[in-house]
């Protein structure tokens, strides 16, 4: 069954990020007139844009299609070229066993906690 876009939660994600409907279409590379239907629930966006959607706005598919209320990304994207460090930290990762996760997510939140503490 293909997930159906609420076109509320298009428009509350695109005005977080404080952006017009103009810049929100060309970050998606969609016609403005395109993503203007979509938030106004005139036409019916496939998967894959919605994916899109998703991804451009920093929300999740289950967030745009009302199967969460929890607006945060379930994906991040890490360019290469803007954030080396992180990028190397990601894509070597992906490599870890379990345990070698586990303590990485540790040291993390040790990180976090100190800073927070400042």
């Amino acid at each position: 069954m293909q997930p159906v876009l609420i076109p509320e939660k298009l428009k509350e994600a695109r005005e977080r990020l404080g952006i017009t409907r103009v810049e929100a279409a060309r970050r998606m590379n969609i016609p403005q007139s395109s993503y203007v239907r979509y938030e106004k629930g005139d036409r019916k966006p496939t998967h894959a844009t919605i994916v899109q959607m998703a991804q451009v706005l920093g929300t999740s598919v289950d967030y745009l299609i009302g199967e969460s209320d929890d607006d945060r990304a379930d994906t991040a994207l890490v360019h290469k070229e803007l954030e080396p460090i992180l990028y190397e930290i990601t894509t070597g990762a992906k490599e870890f066993n379990e345990a070698q996760l586990n303590r990485l997510l540790k040291y993390y939140k040790e990180i976090v906690k100190a800073q927070n503490k400042k």
